[in-house]
């Protein structure tokens, strides 16, 4: 027996490509399930790739229930899988699943999905519309693509060049607009979707603080 081995202590257990899997496995579901966030995902999910021992993976979820509990169904919050309208714009902050259809004829669509909790690897949307935009929002270290045309219009894709985090979807927009733009963006948490209020909220930040009577 080696000197700095306790014969009280038990060995440590090397930790198998599947244990690691089983761990980035329940750290998903607890994104689903709202218990940590994707910043703390990424966090952990790089760690559990980097553990040597299962005592390092068990520290991983050491704030995790053993077993997830069953997704409770919350009546009025089921997803709707299309949503359309005529006069008007359609705007969506999506924490859930998304529709994956959206269209309307006189008015803009936005979709904001910085929230968008899932465990799903792809999330296809179809937006149309006949005389609007069409603006989606992901947030920063989500991978996005956006397919489709306009017709006198601008495409337009404004993904922030960070690292991907781990765990999240690929989101694919396919969009089609007439005498509209366009446009896949991704923002910060808390940054507002709207150009003008976005530079109204910097200005007033660097306002000098009123004087003191």
């Amino acid at each position: 027996m080696e000197e700095n081995e306790s014969p009280d202590r038990p060995p440590a257990v090397r930790a198998s490509d599947a244990d690691r899997e089983a761990v980035i496995t329940r750290l998903q579901t607890a994104v689903g399930e709202g218990r940590i966030n994707l910043d703390e995902f990424g966090q952990r999910a790089d760690a559990a790739y980097a553990a040597v021992t299962t005592a390092e993976l068990d520290v991983l979820m050491a704030d995790l229930p053993a077993q997830p509990r069953p997704a409770a169904e919350i009546v009025g919050m089921r997803a709707q899988e299309e949503v359309r309208s005529v006069f008007g714009d359609v705007v969506l902050t999506v924490g859930a699943a998304p529709p994956q259809r959206v269209s309307t004829v006189f008015g803009d669509i936005r979709l904001d999905l910085r929230t968008l909790r899932t465990d799903a690897d792809r999330i296809d949307l179809y937006l149309s519309t006949g005389l609007g935009d069409v603006d989606v929002i992901v947030a920063e270290g989500v991978d996005a693509e956006l397919h489709g045309r306009t017709v006198l219009g601008d495409r337009k894709v404004e993904l922030a060049p960070v690292q991907r985090l781990a765990g999240t979807p690929l989101i694919v927009v396919h969009g089609r607009t007439v005498f509209g733009d366009l446009r896949l963006r991704s923002l910060a948490p808390g940054e507002s979707p709207s150009r003008w209020r976005a530079l109204l909220d910097r200005l007033a930040e660097r306002q000098p603080p009123p004087p003191q009577p």
